[in-house]
């Protein structure tokens, strides 16, 4: 987000959101910037919980079209020893233009990767989708990539954000997550209204 004069709550101002865009930083699902409901998730790659909202995310997307952008921002939790990694290999391979990739490969892998040996299981995704591995474990351990996860993660401790996932719609926290892609809907479409 950018933070303007309407910080309240931990919510930021309606009107000075839709006035503004979305600094995309993070995970862009849908980057449009235009779009008349902007959702932005704040989200840790270990996080069971960020992971099954994935396809509810993908469902909006499908059905919303260009009505609706979603964001994702990196926000590792430090209780998961390998979340902040994951954040880091998703942004080296969006620098080789794989983020989306990358993105699905560390959520469906989740399982096995939190259990260990996580960074030699991200190589093996990166050569998976046609990335030049060596440029990715460098990019991968940069400060580069280290200083984007921990810029987000601050935007998001400023903003009040405490667990993941954490869902904004336009510029609103959602206080209680919907469980269903229903409870998105009636949200998604009482912005459209």
């Amino acid at each position: 987000f950018i933070m303007t004069s309407g910080m309240r709550n931990n919510s930021i101002d309606l009107q000075s959101t839709k006035k503004n865009k979305i600094i995309v930083c993070g995970t862009e699902i849908n980057p449009n910037p235009d779009a008349p409901v902007q959702i932005v998730k704040f989200s840790d790659y270990q996080c069971p919980a960020c992971k099954f909202f994935v396809p509810i995310e993908q469902k909006i997307k499908e059905d919303y079209g260009d009505q609706v952008s979603i964001v994702t921002k990196h926000f590792p939790l430090s209780m998961h020893p390998y979340a902040h990694v994951a954040s880091r290999s998703a942004e080296a391979a969006r620098k080789q233009g794989k983020y989306k990739e990358m993105h699905d490969k560390i959520f469906e892998g989740q399982e096995v990767w939190s259990k260990g040996n996580a960074e030699r299981l991200f190589i093996g995704y990166a050569e998976e989708i046609g990335l030049d591995t060596e440029v990715f474990t460098a990019d991968m351990n940069s400060a580069e990539m280290n200083q984007i996860v921990m810029e987000q993660r601050k935007e998001g401790v400023r903003m009040g954000v405490n667990a993941t996932p954490t869902f904004y719609i336009n510029g609103i926290k959602v206080e209680n997550n919907p469980q269903t892609y229903m409870g998105f809907k009636v949200l998604i479409d009482r912005e459209l209204d």
